[in-house]
């Protein structure tokens, strides 16, 4: 059996908020894959920019044919490329090493253009690592 692995970010708290499903009036699941958390950041300049980003849990097809682009070189993050996507939303998936399990995550940016949130989600998906359980 493989060993277990955990997922962890670097996350700046004075970028992003991090709430349970519950607390953002979200169901527990979306499209029947377990909805973990639901993380928030905004920019306030002259108006409100904000972008959301659902985490989740999936399975990988190993039939699957995803393309799909490294957030950085070395990094556990790969952004889905997809076309029909709609505008303004990001997807990730993070495999677990030595198994079919992945962490999604799925962003929705109220404004696509906005380089700042760009910015803010990159440095998220770059800083994601797996760690190995502490006994």
């Amino acid at each position: 059996m493989a060993d277990l692995v955990l997922p962890a970010f670097e996350m700046d708290c004075r970028d992003w908020m991090v709430v349970s499903p519950n607390e953002a009036g979200l169901p527990e699941d979306t499209v029947g894959a377990p909805l973990l958390a639901v993380l928030s950041t905004m920019v306030i300049e002259d108006d409100i920019r904000e972008a959301t980003g659902a985490l989740t849990v999936g399975l990988l097809d190993d039939d699957e044919d995803l393309e799909f682009r490294e957030v950085a070189p070395g990094s556990a993050a790969h952004e889905l490329l997809d076309f029909d996507q709609a505008p303004g939303t990001r997807r990730f998936v993070m495999p677990a090493p030595g198994q079919r399990l992945a962490l999604v995550a799925e962003f929705v940016l109220q404004d696509d253009l906005d380089d700042e949130l760009e910015q803010r989600v990159e440095r998220l998906m770059t800083s994601f690592r797996w760690q190995a359980e502490v006994a």
